[in-house]
């Protein structure tokens, strides 16, 4: 598949944006550098839009999501994520297993969110664990990144935000 490659810095640090004629294919903390291509560029810009956006706590047009890659399980659960989960708000891997439909499978709803190719588009740092403890984060500074995010939310105090150790 020929990709858009974009970049935004945001204050933690540099994300790529990849974009397909489709939608964004993956938005992630990254090094990864720009190319020249026509490919996904409009995508591209939305999401760069989003993020600033994003960062300042306003809304913005919502960029095409390409979501070719993922399995239907994988469809479901970041689509009942985008649902429920709305800036500011937090559930738990096993709530957002349930409202998903897949009760009793927070583990593999855990696996899904290891593996969002969209950071913060499809906010996968919402997604705590039951007794309030953050859980892991794969993206940038790991969990640490997870709390900054969920403090710039307005969450961080309000949980009491335990790192998982």
């Amino acid at each position: 598949m020929e990709v858009g490659i974009g970049a935004i810095d945001t204050p933690l640090g540099r994300m790529a944006i990849v974009a397909s004629d489709e939608g964004v294919v993956r938005l992630e903390w990254s090094e990864e550098s720009e190319n020249e291509s026509v490919v996904g560029r409009h995508h591209v810009e939305t999401a760069r839009g989003w993020v600033r956006a994003f960062f300042q706590k306003r809304e913005a047009p919502v960029p095409v999501l390409d979501r070719e890659s993922l399995t239907a399980f994988q469809r479901k659960v970041l689509g009942t994520l985008l649902e429920v989960a709305p800036f500011g708000e937090v559930i738990s891997y096993g709530d957002l297993a349930l409202a998903a439909g897949y009760e009793n499978s927070s583990r593999a709803v855990g696996s899904v969110m290891a593996g969002n190719p969209w950071a913060l588009l499809v906010p996968c740092h919402r997604v705590v664990r039951r007794d309030g403890a953050l859980g892991n984060y794969s993206g940038c500074n790991g969990p640490e990144t997870k709390a900054w995010l969920l403090k710039h939310e307005g969450r961080g105090l309000e949980l009491g935000l335990r790192l998982a150790r």
